[in-house]
């Protein structure tokens, strides 16, 4: 699905597409599975198991084995598990892992380190690994992550510093997904899918437009899946998979506490939790601007050279008023700010104080 609508990250989200993605498909692991895995009493059971080249059973999904294989241009997807089992086994996230990993081959690439590390040298990505987890070696500036690597490298690096807001990009390269990359843009933790998943509708779509639609879908996705999902400590997936009706959800949350809840009470929920994380980001990091909101300029400055959309990218200029208007639908300012109207609708006066101190609250 990631190769065919050409988002399947590559070389550090150079491209779309990955030349031997059939040996890291989702067709490939059928045939090595060897056991399923869930979440307790759940019968979903979406877990994937396979052994790895050394035998030993790996649990994978598509963000690890999109950032431990394609994105690093590994096509083997037992090397690529074992890489999987060490971030589980160190306690290391694989989408952050991974994109650590491409940047230091693409920072090798580039001469910007002294060490050799060429695209897809598993033994040496295994080794990155190792050495991230005891901070040795070239494992203590991986363990920085992207973004503090590229302030410490520079050349240029910031560019293709894969990240928003600190957190690294999971796996859905965005030349020509202007919607996801808002999503990514906004999420309130950074360049995560979690939020809003909007890859998916978004290749059924106007694929290259910048359009209302996909500000009002993102904003709808993010109060079901970033504010009701997270709040009520649910799974996503019966919803996303099952096709699970969302008045269930509030149904089950008036059962368990007597209190009255309607769907529209728990997206004002939703709507309450990203206006007060963004109050918190504009008090914690002293000096926000909008461009905190904007995805890796790769996407926008080097168009893809491989594909069915090679040539493409992002249109800074478009997204700069795409973002101005998912602004103005949450109601907050030109520069990302909540307005005093949508901080007080929103119960959140309180705030109003405290924000004045850093910005001016409109």
């Amino acid at each position: 699905w990631a190769q065919k609508h050409s988002v399947l990250p590559t070389m550090n989200f150079r491209e779309g597409v990955f030349e031997k993605y059939m040996e890291i498909s989702g067709t490939t692991m059928e045939k090595m599975k060897v056991e399923r895995r869930g979440c307790p009493y759940c019968n979903m059971q979406c877990g994937n198991v396979i052994l790895d080249e050394l035998g030993k059973k790996s649990e994978l999904d598509y963000e690890n084995v999109g950032m431990l294989g394609s994105n690093i241009a590994l096509g083997d997807l037992r090397k690529v598990a074992v890489l999987n089992r060490l971030c589980d086994m160190y306690g290391i996230d694989t989408i952050s892992m991974g994109n650590s990993i491409a940047f230091l081959m693409e920072a090798s690439e580039k001469k910007l380190i002294e060490e050799k590390i060429e695209w897809g040298d598993f033994e040496a990505a295994k080794q990155i690994i190792e050495d991230t987890a005891h901070r040795r070696g070239l494992g203590a500036l991986a363990a920085e992550g992207v973004m503090r690597m590229s302030r410490i490298l520079r050349g240029g690096s910031s560019d293709w510093a894969m990240h928003v807001k600190g957190l690294e990009v999971s796996a859905y390269d965005c030349h020509t997904a202007p919607g996801m990359a808002l999503a990514y843009g906004t999420s309130p933790i950074g360049a995560h899918h979690k939020d809003a998943w909007l890859i998916g509708i978004e290749v059924k779509m106007d694929r290259f437009g910048y359009g209302d639609e996909k500000v009002i879908k993102l904003i709808e996705w993010q109060r079901i899946r970033g504010g009701m999902f997270e709040s009520l400590t649910v799974c996503r997936l019966p919803w996303i998979e099952l096709g699970l009706s969302l008045e269930y959800y509030p149904k089950l949350l008036t059962y368990a506490t007597g209190v009255t809840y309607t769907l529209d009470d728990l997206f004002t929920v939703g709507d309450r939790i990203y206006t007060l994380i963004r109050a918190f980001w504009i008090r914690e990091h002293r000096g926000w601007s909008k461009y905190m909101d904007y995805p890796p300029m790769r996407w926008f400055k080097e168009p893809l050279t491989k594909g069915p959309y090679k040539g493409q990218k992002l249109d800074l200029n478009k997204y700069d008023d795409m973002l101005k208007r998912y602004y103005h639908m949450r109601g907050w300012d030109d520069n990302g700010v909540p307005t005093r109207e949508t901080l007080e609708r929103l119960g959140l006066g309180y705030v109003v104080n405290t924000l004045s101190k850093y910005v001016e609250v409109k």
